[in-house]
């Protein structure tokens, strides 16, 4: 099938080198209750996400020690129990090893780090909750910070998702990672691949799925871009439903994908199939 539409896409930060501040006001478009009190900082309604001041809210809410890393445009957020890490244009919170997508994105404005409430207030421990009738969203404290990913996800998992992610797609742009990242997931899903992301990058039924489990690239040690990208897919990010084969052209030996599969989409040196 020929491709049409071929784009790729990545993340691009916002080239902007800020400290983060409370806003000057505290107005609200959305009204906030936390453990039954009245938050004191502005929340923003963007395109239906609900957004809050990273360090308006770790320090009020959560008690936490805010930095701001200028060359990284990263904010990090700590506390006795939580080590959040927040950059500027990206997309993912990074709570306790765990990959928070943020679909809207991370962004600064004005001296300010905006993120999103939802993510954000799960991070520090919160429910968050919609109540319809009052239009609010309530906060109601469940722990004292999000499950660490040691033991919110399933050890083998992570340990093979992120390798495969790696020697796949360890010199393509992050957006990459998580392409890679949706293949393997997706098969796991799939009745017609084993049922274990272990099982989908060894398959061989009908031959070797996978080169870097061959050639012993599989062995590799994942970078942090790869092991977020991992997290981020155990946390249920896909970037489509149906993605389940990619190939590079330029290695490829074999090119049954493109003459028999249905075109997706290209990220980086990789094109992407569905059934």
């Amino acid at each position: 099938m020929a491709k049409t539409g071929k784009w790729t896409c990545f993340f691009a930060g916002i080239a902007l080198l800020v400290a983060l501040a409370l806003p000057a006001s505290a107005s609200s478009d959305l009204p906030v209750t936390v453990d039954g009190g009245d938050y004191p900082g502005a929340v923003r309604l963007i395109d239906g996400r609900s957004y809050v001041a990273l360090r308006a809210f770790a320090e009020t809410v959560g008690g936490a020690a805010v930095r701001w890393d200028p060359v990284r445009r990263e904010a990090t957020a700590e506390t006795d129990s939580l080590l959040l890490r927040a950059a500027d244009g990206g997309h993912i919170l990074e709570a306790n090893g765990r990959a928070l997508w943020c679909a809207g994105g991370i962004f600064s404005e004005d001296g300010t780090l905006w993120v999103p409430l939802r993510q954000t207030s799960e991070a520090f421990g919160f429910r968050c909750e919609y109540d319809e009738a009052s239009r609010s969203v309530r906060l109601t404290r469940e722990a004292d910070a999000i499950l660490p990913a040691s033991r919110a996800y399933d050890a083998d998992a992570f340990f093979w998702l992120s390798r495969i992610i790696e020697a796949e797609a360890g010199g393509e742009i992050f957006e990459g990672k998580l392409a890679v990242g949706t293949v393997i997931c997706n098969r796991a899903a799939s009745p017609d691949y084993p049922d274990t992301v272990r099982g989908v990058v060894f398959d061989t039924a009908f031959g070797v799925q996978f080169t870097p489990t061959a050639n012993g690239m599989i062995r590799c040690t994942p970078s942090r871009d790869s092991e977020l990208a991992a997290a981020a897919c155990l946390e249920g990010y896909r970037m489509t439903a149906d993605m389940l084969y990619f190939i590079n052209e330029d290695l490829a030996t074999s090119f049954w994908v493109p003459s028999c599969c249905r075109y997706i989409t290209t990220v980086g040196n990789h094109d992407f199939y569905g059934d």
